[in-house]
């Protein structure tokens, strides 16, 4: 596409952000004194007092979701002008000899069927077989790896073991980073089997001496399902936009695999932040407060697997809210005071706000619903939640509106992207990029019930354990007690979906525009609140963490039955 194209879209999209933007502060505006106006007769009442706390408590949390949805289409703008800066004849790959890379591959419980792949993926990379080292680092108990360690010496490929978990996947990459001489550090999660160029392609995005991370694109391979689908398309979204959008200001997010770090830089720095459950999120912005730049290379150097069943999948999901949620409280003030651009400060805060928004969303809809059933059964005029119109439209609908709009554009431009790439993707046609992109809202959806603990254990500093996401295939019945423990949640939220689809049929037939305006926010609700237990009747059997590993399936097979090379 010609720079003027590119110039074109990203000024669309530029403009459209800053437009929404005003919108918001003149919504915000004109909310305020309404709420003010229509609220303060009733005054000092307590229950007008509490009113007037109630509908301000609301649109703080509508202003905050809102704002995340309108930077969204600043990331789309932006990610449209990425381009790559791979140069394959910067100093480190013209230099003689060639840098010497050590690639890790940490582990804790994973079969050897999944490894042993991953392994003989990482000793295929092209490059010169006495210049890189494949390390192995098992925090697993003893008696669990003989098998992994007995395949590592078969290999000739470095095994280390701990003694402890501390610090879990961070610590044990710092220990590899204390014990091993590298020039380049690089991480392939234990399912992630890499391509042949990972190690050239991420060596050639160091054009730079203050450059501390490239990161390069994993994919995902195993897509059996509407779930697993859907789980993958968080990922495509995510470097499609996301990091193509920080790879334009030096912003990009480590990803957790996939990635090459300068080894002198990461220890001058301390190493990898091993006090919360996203060591790869936390550990780049503490790199980027510090004044070093990270890229992003766009070009698939991995095959990996997303989890294979619902409770994997939101164990993934709750430990990526409670990490970054940790994030906020931890580092926030400190990251925004280190050394790096506004925008992409705004874009920090924008992400460690993220799990914060979407959990908080479900107490607007409960905080929407009691005020509601106070002034329409009780009487209690002091609790009526008060937005203004515009015209004959509802004001209140506006967030609801932009949030879902804002992600559909966002869904349809990742699909289309990935199209270009992904031969399966395209080949879905229309009618599969509707079901997947219906199929990843409904998991968002459900997911955000689930993490509310997450959000608040992480703010209350509630101390969790590192739960490794399971990405095998077994034939072994799982641990009952997980199910249960999903399937009670599921019937749970079936009964708030009750009085929410009760509430959105007296906001149906209400005469009151903003009681009407009501019903969209009671029937995603609802919706959200039904949607864990069609799973739970769908997916019964596969609801299980499983104790022990059987029948294994890698990204390595998974190619192989699809054709894909």
């Amino acid at each position: 596409m010609s720079e003027q194209g590119i110039h074109w879209k990203r000024y669309l999209w530029y403009s459209l952000t800053i437009i929404l933007l005003g919108f918001l502060v003149y919504y915000v505006g004109y909310s305020s004194y309404e709420i003010i106006t229509r609220l303060s007769p009733y005054l000092p009442n307590w229950k007008a007092v509490m009113g007037i706390f109630l509908n301000f408590f609301i649109l703080l949390l509508e202003l905050l979701s809102t704002f995340y949805s309108i930077f969204i289409y600043y990331y789309i703008g932006s990610s449209s002008s990425y381009r790559s800066e791979k140069n394959l004849t910067n100093k480190y790959l013209t230099s003689t000899p060639l840098p010497k890379v050590v690639v890790t591959i940490p582990l804790y419980k994973e079969p050897l069927a999944v490894v042993s792949k991953t392994i003989e993926g990482a000793l295929n990379i092209d490059y010169p077989k006495d210049r890189y080292q494949v390390v192995v680092c098992d925090d697993s108990p003893r008696d669990f790896s003989s098998e992994i360690q007995d395949f590592c010496k078969e290999k000739n490929v470095t095994f280390i073991q701990r003694e402890t978990r501390k610090g879990f996947k961070a610590g044990a990459l710092n220990n590899v980073l204390k014990q091993v001489e590298c020039d380049f550090f690089s991480v392939l999660d234990s399912d992630h089997i890499p391509t042949p160029n990972f190690i050239k392609t991420c060596l050639s995005g160091f054009n730079e001496d203050d450059v501390i991370l490239v990161q390069g694109k994993p994919m995902f391979v195993n897509q059996e399902d509407y779930l697993m689908r859907s789980s993958a398309f968080i990922h495509t979204q995510f470097f499609h936009i996301y990091q193509k959008s920080r790879g334009t200001r030096d912003g990009v997010i480590f990803a957790g695999t996939t990635g090459m770090f300068r080894a002198d830089l990461l220890r001058e720095s301390g190493g990898l932040l091993e006090d919360t459950l996203a060591e790869d999120t936390d550990t780049s912005f503490m790199l980027m407060s510090q004044g070093y730049k990270t890229k992003y290379i766009h070009e698939i150097c991995s095959k990996g697997l997303v989890p294979w069943n619902p409770i994997s999948m939101i164990n993934q999901i709750w430990r990526w809210t409670n990490g970054i949620t940790s994030i906020f409280r931890k580092r926030f003030w400190k990251i925004l005071r280190g050394d790096n651009s506004f925008i992409n400060k705004v874009d920090i805060t924008s992400t460690i706000l993220t799990p914060l928004i979407g959990v908080t969303m479900w107490f607007v809809y409960l905080l929407l619903f009691i005020m509601y059933m106070l002034k329409e059964l009780g009487g209690f005029l002091e609790f009526q939640f008060v937005r203004p119109n515009l015209g004959s439209f509802p004001l209140l609908l506006f967030a609801p509106i932009l949030i879902s709009l804002a992600s559909l554009i966002m869904a349809l431009i990742s699909w289309i992207r990935e199209g270009k790439e992904d031969r399966m993707i395209k080949m879905r046609g229309f009618l599969g990029m509707a079901w997947t992109i219906g199929a990843f809202y409904l998991l968002m959806m459900t997911a955000q019930s689930f993490l509310v603990w997450a959000v608040l254990s992480a703010l209350l500093g509630v101390k969790k354990d590192f739960d490794r996401t399971i990405k095998v295939k077994t034939k072994t019945v799982g641990r009952m007690n997980q199910k249960i423990k999903y399937t009670l949640w599921s019937i749970g939220l079936l009964i708030f979906a009750g009085g929410y689809y009760f509430a959105s049929y007296l906001t149906l037939i209400s005469t009151d525009k903003l009681d009407n305006s009501l019903f969209g926010w009671f029937i995603i609700a609802a919706i959200s609140a039904t949607i864990p237990i069609l799973i739970t009747i769908t997916h019964f059997r596969k609801l299980e963490t499983m104790r022990k590993f059987a029948a294994t399936t890698t990204a390595a097979d998974i190619e192989k039955e699809t054709g894909d090379s």
